[in-house]
């Protein structure tokens, strides 16, 4: 028989020594209920309104899931992220370095990868790919942004300025032809 969220963590926390409160259980609630990859402030803000749960609960809380194995926890442009692992399948992540949006990427071929190297005197229990990037809204973001700036630099541009820049783009141009000549 499976055991639920709410018995891992009991038996985790007895072995331990730990105290048994009902606020662990609120989080793990909420926990389990949430979808995606959020920090602690952000499930403290999930809490029922009228719990009695601190800020300070809810951060050592968190720290005590990721210890039991409920939840795995990501260091993401300077900050921790937790997402639900109980019953949910082992993935990776893509992370947008722009807007630090995380997409879940699940690839049989990196686990494949991960199990068959050769780990002597070490006992892999699991591994965690992170793949940094841009997402399209982010590159869609700079090409404007980078339109604008050229706009703005060419309206301060004086004229022989401007007709130095055609002549240096057309310069170029040559150049990368006869290079594809060669």
């Amino acid at each position: 028989m499976e055991k639920s969220a709410k018995d891992i963590l009991d038996s985790y926390i007895e072995e331990q020594g730990k105290r048994k409160t009902p606020e662990r259980h609120i989080i793990l609630d909420v926990v389990l209920k949430m979808e995606g990859h959020h920090s602690a402030d952000e499930i403290y803000a999930m809490m029922p309104e009228k719990s009695p749960i601190s800020r300070a609960t809810v951060f050592s809380t968190m720290s005590l899931f990721d210890e039991v194995g409920l939840v795995y926890s990501h260091q993401v442009n300077g900050r921790t992220l937790y997402e639900n692992a109980y019953k949910v399948e082992p993935h990776h992540h893509y992370i947008c370095n722009g807007c630090g949006k995380i997409w879940n990427m699940k690839s049989k071929t990196v686990f494949e990868a991960a199990a068959a190297c050769r780990t002597p005197r070490f006992k892999k229990l699991r591994s965690s790919l992170y793949i940094y990037g841009l997402c399209d809204a982010c590159v869609a973001r700079l090409y404007r942004l980078k339109k604008k700036m050229e706009k703005e630099r060419e309206a301060k541009m004086t004229r022989e300025e401007k007709r130095f820049a055609r002549i240096d783009a057309e310069l170029s141009e040559a150049a990368k032809w006869i290079n594809n000549i060669k």
